[in-house]
């Protein structure tokens, strides 16, 4: 009876252990994405400041997911997506957080390009919307793979009204 339970005891340690393996992959390969935009996005010139409001998230084909920035009057923002897929034509869309939802920019128009700049006069909220396209031929089709947005922003340069001085 010994014998049996420690056998037993022994195939638990080991599937604890797989368990355990496989929670780790999982979680480093999610916590490889956290910064992805910090290291694959395209940055602006230098008179641009990092936004707090940047992320990256796991994708798969098929996906589509929104989140919100808000925006301030009297700054620009350059705003850049990057992506593990090979695809070219993943779409990203500004879109107006307001009962309308006016579309103010959508890379589909503009030949997917990965960034776009602008000057915002007043507040405002806007979700950015990324669609990855289902691609039947991908042979990683269910591998989630990183994408990521890259907000930068600086207070928008205007000319000073008196010239003396400072």
């Amino acid at each position: 009876m010994l014998k049996k339970n420690n056998m037993h005891m022994k195939a638990l340690g080991k599937l604890g252990l797989l368990v355990i393996i496989f929670g780790w992959v999982v979680f480093a390969k999610a916590q490889d994405c956290y910064y992805f935009h910090e290291y694959q996005c395209k940055f602006p010139d230098n008179t641009y400041y990092l936004n707090g409001q940047s992320r990256s998230a796991l994708f798969t084909y098929g996906m589509t997911s929104q989140f919100k920035m808000v925006t301030f009057g009297g700054e620009d923002y350059h705003i850049s997506i990057c992506y593990q897929f090979k695809i070219k034509n993943v779409r990203f869309r500004l879109i107006e957080d307001n009962e309308d939802k006016t579309v103010l920019f959508d890379n589909a128009e503009n030949k997917y390009v990965t960034e776009v700049s602008f000057s915002n006069n007043v507040a405002r909220r806007i979700i950015i919307e990324i669609s990855v396209p289902d691609e039947p031929t991908a042979k990683d089709r269910g591998v989630p793979q990183c994408v990521g947005v890259l907000i930068h922003s600086r207070k928008t340069y205007q000319e000073p009204k008196n010239k003396l001085g400072f």
